[in-house]
């Protein structure tokens, strides 16, 4: 994906993950930045124990302690808490493909059971049954002809599709088992074939009729959400729009009867208010949590800086480097304590407005860091020192900050009341009696919506008429059609029993052979491998007839399917429910169980789908892990994580544990699944060629920190930081295929030049490639 435009997705600023072991903080990963847009991949680079997989884990909140700021499709997803409905939205929207597809996978459990946990867990089923169930009864009523003919015609292609494949092979294999006979020329091996070539071909027509029985249910189920569409934009078979606004006029004056029209629109005009007031009360509220996490999120990380001060402190053998980080160690305790002051004085600012707030104390806190604590030196007293210095001389100015939280506490407020004050109003609107409508004036909106209805009525009418008379043809044809399936059903039983006729003769004929050979004193040797021969054919022909009683079983379940289907679209009956109270009992009697059919249908029909998007066939839904290999599991494992529909997906060398061949298929497979479904992903891996290949972007990792990061070309072609040299050093090339790999020193020389009094930063070396070092590296480096 090389589009600039591409929305941001996944916004990562800051990231920091420090694990604590006996009062020692390791950075995991220290101030890590990058971004994600939509069908863009971005490659994670480094050696092991670089801080790569705790960059996925964080954002997955696997680890919920982290610092920094993650957003989310414009959400801020980061912070010691968010909430449950912010959990649900972080959820279905981040998948992670690990390392080993085998654990990742519960043995104890098919493929469809572990497809099928996501969708419950994030309510997918659910909120899609509950969309359907909307309008479902409008659209089953209205599209009731419409999908009756569409299933009859699907029906009568199933019967002609199967009638055209059958019809030619049976009637061949009738007449060849008419004549078979064994032949003492041929082999043993070309007389079992004469008639297994049956039950190969059987198997392979089988296959094709399921499949296509396959397509045509997908259609079926598809042509339902297709005039959702259609009913949900009106664009229906006939114009309903003046049936719906004489309806909406006769129920408005059915109102207006009781209440002045005044009264009338200030009740719907209070509904919409009421709407507006429980969203406004809602987004503030969001907007209170976002805050107490940003603040939060701070107060923790400077507390941690204190820590890591300390513990460099301790270790420190020169006087000059131990007055640095007791300063530092200070200071940034001073800041912990400032920030929660600033979380109870600023509790109304925006997620974006407290970032500013620290960016603020902190450019605060360097500059008096220059001013003040940079020229204080070393002696016994150097604590009390910086601690007298800090109290009298640090003072950070945030009344700014402190007028814009009231300000915006006093709009929300003034939101808040002046909704508040507008539905009160409403409320009080006089209900004149003198407004009400009279009975003739109701009177006629009535027999206008029962015009409206007649004429709408016998346009139907008309409609099913003619919908009547295709169906009849249709059925006509089915008809038709059943009576050559039922004839080549006989046919096929006949071939079957002649198929095992022929090999219980053919077995009869290798027993009488056999039967010679031990007579005829043979070697024993012969003897036994007549005898093997007797049970591989026996074994064969016996795994083939089981095979081909799969087909059955499928079957059963596309028949499942099916009536389902027909529950979709209400067409499980002949005719179509007209009266009133009729349809309402019909409906509250049949709802838990269409709920069901129509739930479970939704689910094996997603199921299937993400098997098919990544390779694999419907039939493995229902096989277990070990029976798959290596990349089939993590083909499941990728088929898991896109279930859900995500933005993003986190690939933690998802082909690290899989064979050469089988990393080139798993590699293309997700980098056309990301352009296809328009998804960002995080790509971690330690093969430098495979990041070259797959990544749009990439970010070179080392000990926490991000060294060198970029367009994916640029950063290859040519690589600066000394990390990042040495990796491409480690890759190896064919030329040198018969020369011994060398032994790469990952050298940390680089990080002295990064020692206090020293400070590194990111720079530019070009568009869209970045390097982090000191100024004295950045120009040794890019000579």
């Amino acid at each position: 994906m090389k589009n600039n435009d591409a929305k941001l997705i996944l916004e990562i600023q800051g990231l920091k993950k420090y694990f604590t072991n006996n009062g020692i903080i390791n950075k995991a990963v220290n101030d890590v930045s990058f971004s994600v847009h939509e069908g863009e991949i971005v490659g994670l680079i480094g050696e092991s124990g670089s801080g790569k997989t705790t960059v996925g884990r964080s954002l997955l909140r696997l680890y919920d302690d982290f610092n920094g700021f993650v957003t989310l499709d414009g959400q801020v997803i980061s912070g010691k808490r968010i909430s449950r409905r912010k959990s649900k939205f972080l959820r279905k929207n981040i998948q992670m493909i690990f390392q080993d597809p085998h654990a990742s996978l519960n043995g104890q459990k098919n493929i469809y059971t572990t497809l099928k946990e996501p969708l419950v867990v994030n309510g997918i089923i659910k909120d899609k049954v509950n969309d359907i169930f909307k309008d479902w009864q409008e659209i089953k009523t209205n599209f009731f002809y419409t999908f009756k003919h569409k299933y009859k015609t699907l029906k009568l292609k199933n019967l002609t599709t199967i009638n055209k494949l059958a019809a030619e092979f049976f009637q061949e294999w009738k007449q060849r088992f008419a004549f078979w006979k064994i032949d003492p020329k041929l082999s043993f091996e070309d007389n079992f074939n004469s008639f297994y070539g049956y039950l190969e071909s059987k198997q392979n027509v089988e296959s094709q009729i399921v499949d296509d029985l396959y397509k045509n249910t997908d259609e079926l189920m598809n042509y339902y959400f297709q005039k959702q569409n259609d009913y949900r934009t009106s664009n229906i078979d006939f114009d309903e729009s003046d049936l719906l606004e004489a309806k909406e006029k006769y129920y408005k004056a059915q109102k207006l009867q009781k209440i002045s029209p005044a009264r009338y629109e200030a009740l719907n005009q209070r509904k919409v208010l009421k709407n507006e007031y429980i969203q406004l009360k809602k987004a503030i509220k969001e907007e209170r949590i976002a805050n107490t996490n940003t603040f939060n999120n701070f107060i923790t990380e400077f507390k941690k800086d204190a820590i890591i001060y300390r513990n460099a402190k301790w270790i420190s053998v020169d006087l000059e480097i131990y007055a640095h980080n007791i300063k530092n160690q200070l200071l940034s305790l001073k800041l912990n304590k400032v920030s929660k002051e600033l979380k109870t004085q600023l509790p109304h600012l925006k997620y974006e407005e407290v970032r500013a707030v620290i960016t603020s104390l902190q450019e605060y806190s360097k500059q008096f860091y220059s001013q003040h604590l940079l020229n204080i030196s070393y002696t016994p007293q150097i604590k009390s020192n910086i601690l007298d210095c800090i109290s009298k001389n640090f003072f950070f100015d945030a009344s700014s900050f402190i007028e814009l939280n009231d300000e915006n506490h006093i709009k929300n407020q003034e939101q808040i009341s002046q909704l508040y004050s507008k539905m009160s109003e409403l409320v009080k609107t006089p209900n004149n009696v003198d407004e009400f409508i009279t009975h003739e004036e109701f009177e006629n909106a009535k027999q206008a919506y029962q015009d409206a209805v007649a004429m709408n009525q016998k346009m139907i009418d008309e409609y099913v008429v003619e919908h009547k008379k295709r169906l009849e043809v249709l059925e006509q044809q089915i008809s038709e059609q059943k009576l050559i399936y039922n004839s080549l059903k006989d046919i096929q039983s006949e071939c079957n029993s002649a198929c095992d006729q022929a090999f219980a003769t053919f077995i009869q004929y290798i027993n009488k052979h056999l039967h010679n050979l031990k007579t005829s004193n043979e070697q024993k040797t012969h003897v036994k491998e007549v005898q093997k021969l007797i049970k591989l054919y026996e074994s064969k022909y016996k795994g083939k007839k089981a095979t081909l009683k799969s087909f059955e079983f499928e079957a059963r379940y596309l028949n499942k399917d099916i009536k389902a289907i027909k529950v979709l679209l209400g067409i499980q009956s002949d005719k179509l429910v007209e009266n009133k109270v009729w349809k309402v009992i019909k409906h509250l009697a049949t709802y838990p169980y269409s709920w069901l059919k129509i739930a479970n249908l939704l689910t094996k029909t997603t199921i299937y789908k993400s098997l098919e998007s990544v390779g694999l066939l419907k039939q493995f839904a229902f096989r277990y892990p070990h029976e798959f290999s290596g990349g089939q599991r993590q083909r499941i494992v990728i088929a898991r994580a896109l279930i859900t529909q995500p933005k993003v997906i986190v690939a933690d060398e998802p082909i690290a544990s899989l064979d050469i061949s089988i990393q080139a298929q798993v590699v293309n497979l997700l980098k056309d699944l990301c352009e296809q479904k328009n998804i960002g992903m995080i790509f971690i891996a330690h093969d430098l060629s495979m990041i070259e290949y797959i990544a749009d972007r990439v970010q070179i990792m080392h000990y926490g920190k991000i060294v060198e990061s970029g367009d994916t070309a640029k950063v290859y072609q040519r690589p600066l930081h000394p990390y990042t040299i040495n990796l491409f050093k480690a890759i190896p090339k064919i030329s040198n295929a018969n020369e011994k790999f060398e032994n790469i020193s990952f050298e940390l020389d680089y990080f002295k030049g990064q020692q206090y009094p020293n400070v590194p930063e990111i720079f530019e070396v070009e568009k869209d490639h970045y390097i982090y070092g000191t100024k004295a590296q950045y120009d040794e480096w890019v000579k």
